[in-house]
C-alpha cells in the first residue's frame, strides 16, 4: 500500500527544534507583581500590601488619624489600584505577545481533474524564518517593556500614596481653616450689633455703623467659600482613598506641627539614579532601539517562508520538496518601520534630558517652598502671636479703664485669629513641599499636575472707633 506522504528525516528533530525556538511562551502576572511588590518595599523602606485584598468595608466610621493611615487605605483594594495592576497586566501580555515566533502555516488542496482520473492532493507546511533573524531583538525589546511597565506601576502606587498624603493635609488645612474662619464671622457679628446698638443710642455715626455691618457680611461670605474649599477637598481626599461616603471619614482636630527637622535635599546625581520616570524612558529607549534593530534585520521584506510540501499525483505517485516563499516588496519597503523607529528614540533621547533638567530644578523648588513655609510657621508662633496675646492684654486693661472701645478688642481677636489661620496654611504648605521633597527622593514626580493647595480666604477686620 502507498503512504499517503513521506517524512523526511529531517521531520525527526522538528519537536525538538520547535521547543528550543518556543522557549518560556506562558502568561504568568504573578511574576511582574512581585517584582513591584519589592520596589515598593525597597522605596518606602517598609512592607506595604498593595496586591492584596483589604477586608470590605462596613458601613462605619473609617479613622484616617494621619496621612500615613490615609496612604494604607488608598493603596488597598480600590479601583485605581485594579487599575494600575490591570495596565501591568496587559503590557506583561503585550510584551510576550511581542517575543513571540510566528505560528507555521499548514495548507492543503484536493484537486478534481476534468478527465475522471484520481483526485489531485497537494500539502504544504510552511514557516516564516524571517521572525528568527530578528527574534533576540524582539525578546530584548519585549524584556525592556515590560521593564519600563513596571517602574510605571511602581511610579502610579507611589505617586497615589504622595497625592493622597497631600489631599490628607489640604484637606486638614481647609477644615481648620474654616473652623478659624467661624470664628472671625462670629466676632464680626458681635460687632456689627455692638454698633448697631451704639448708633441707636447716639454714640456712634451711621457710617461706622455701616462698615461694621458691611464687614459682617464679608465674613460670613468668606466663612461660606471656605466651607465649600472644605468639603471639596474632603471629596477629594476621599476620592483619592477609595471611600464612596466622605462623611464616613473620621480625622484629627489639627494638622500635625513642625517637625525639629527638614529633610536634606538631594543632589541632582541622586535624582537621577532613583527617578523611576527616567528608568522608564531608558527602558523605553531601548525598547526603541532593539526594535530599530529587528527592523534593520528584516531588510526590506517583511516574510521570508521556507517549508515543505508533499502532491499527489492523479497516479497515485507522491511527491515532495522544499518550498520558499517571499512578501514581495512592493508597496511595504520596511523603510517607514525604521523611521519611525528611529524617531522614537530620537523623542525619548529627548524627554530623558528635559527629565533630567527638571528634576533639579523641582527638587530646589519643593526645598525652598519647605524652607519658606517653616520661616512663616515659626514667625507667626514666636513673634506675631505672642504680640497679639500681650496687646489683646493691653486693650483689656485699657477697655476696663475706659479708655478702648470694645471695638479695638474685636479688632485684635479678628486679627489674632486670622494669624492663626495663617499658621495653619502655613503648615499645610510646609506638609505638602516636604511630601513633593520625599516623593522626589523615592524617585517620582508630582510637578506634572499638582493638586490645588488649601484657599486662603481672609475676612479682615474693619479698623474703628466709637465712643464707650
Amino acid at each position: 500500500m502507498t503512504p499517503l506522504f513521506r517524512l523526511s528525516p529531517w521531520a525527526l528533530y522538528l519537536p525538538l527544534v520547535v521547543s528550543l525556538l518556543a522557549g518560556c511562551t506562558s502568561l504568568d502576572t504573578r511574576i511582574a507583581r512581585e517584582s513591584v511588590r519589592q520596589s515598593i518595599r525597597e522605596k518606602i523602606g517598609h512592607e506595604v500590601d498593595v496586591l492584596a485584598r483589604s477586608p470590605r468595608q462596613k458601613a462605619t466610621a473609617i479613622p484616617v488619624m494621619s496621612a500615613d493611615a490615609g496612604v494604607r487605605l488608598a493603596l488597598g483594594d480600590k479601583p485605581r489600584v485594579e487599575a494600575i495592576l490591570a495596565e501591568l497586566d496587559a503590557a506583561e501580555a503585550q510584551a510576550l505577545q511581542a517575543s513571540l515566533l510566528k505560528n507555521p502555516f499548514l495548507h492543503a488542496s484536493l484537486l478534481f481533474p476534468n478527465d475522471s482520473q484520481g483526485k489531485a492532493i497537494d500539502i504544504g507546511l510552511s514557516w516564516d524564518v524571517l521572525g528568527l533573524l530578528t527574534l533576540g531583538p524582539r525578546r530584548e525589546a519585549a524584556d525592556q517593556a515590560r521593564a519600563a511597565a513596571r517602574h510605571k506601576a511602581v511610579a502610579g502606587f507611589l505617586e497615589l500614596a504622595a497625592r493622597s498624603r497631600i489631599a490628607w493635609f489640604i484637606h486638614m488645612a481647609d477644615r481648620e481653616g474654616a473652623a478659624l474662619l467661624a470664628d472671625q464671622a462670629e466676632a464680626a457679628e458681635l460687632r456689627a450689633e455692638i454698633a448697631q446698638r451704639l448708633e441707636q443710642a447716639g454714640n456712634l455715626p451711621p457710617l461706622a455703623s455701616s462698615v461694621a455691618q458691611a464687614a459682617r457680611l464679608d465674613a460670613r461670605f468668606a466663612l461660606e467659600d471656605a466651607e465649600m474649599a472644605s468639603r471639596t477637598s474632603l471629596e477629594r481626599l476621599a476620592a483619592l482613598l477609595g471611600v464612596n461616603d466622605p462623611a464616613r471619614l473620621a480625622l484629627p482636630d489639627n494638622l500635625p506641627r513642625l517637625p525639629a527637622v527638614d529633610p536634606a535635599t538631594p543632589d541632582p546625581s541622586t535624582l537621577e539614579s532613583v527617578d523611576l520616570q527616567l528608568a522608564a524612558l531608558g527602558a523605553d529607549l531601548e525598547r526603541a532601539r532593539q526594535q530599530g534593530e529587528s527592523a534593520r534585520r528584516a531588510g526590506w521584506t517583511e516574510a521570508l517562508e521556507l517549508g515543505w510540501g508533499w502532491e499527489r499525483e492523479t497516479s497515485g505517485e507522491w511527491k515532495d520538496g522544499p518550498s520558499l516563499g517571499l512578501s514581495v516588496p512592493i508597496f511595504d519597503t520596511g523603510e517607514a518601520r525604521r523611521a519611525a523607529a528611529r524617531f522614537e528614540a530620537t523623542q525619548l533621547e529627548a524627554r530623558i534630558a528635559e527629565r533630567k533638567l527638571a528634576l533639579a530644578r523641582e527638587a530646589r523648588e519643593a526645598s525652598s517652598r519647605m524652607q519658606r513655609a517653616r520661616m512663616r510657621v515659626e514667625h507667626l508662633r514666636e513673634h506675631l502671636l505672642p504680640l497679639l496675646s500681650d496687646s489683646q492684654d493691653q486693650a483689656l486693661l485699657q477697655y476696663n479703664a475706659m479708655q478702648k472701645s470694645p471695638f479695638h478688642l474685636i479688632d485684635l481677636k479678628q486679627r489674632e485669629l486670622a494669624a492663626i489661620r495663617q499658621l495653619v496654611m502655613g503648615l499645610a504648605d510646609y506638609w505638602q513641599a516636604r511630601t513633593i521633597l520625599e516623593a522626589l527622593k523615592m524617585g517620582i514626580s508630582l510637578d506634572a499636575a499638582p493638586l490645588a493647595g488649601p484657599v486662603a480666604i481672609t475676612a479682615q477686620p474693619a479698623s474703628q472707633s466709637g465712643g464707650h
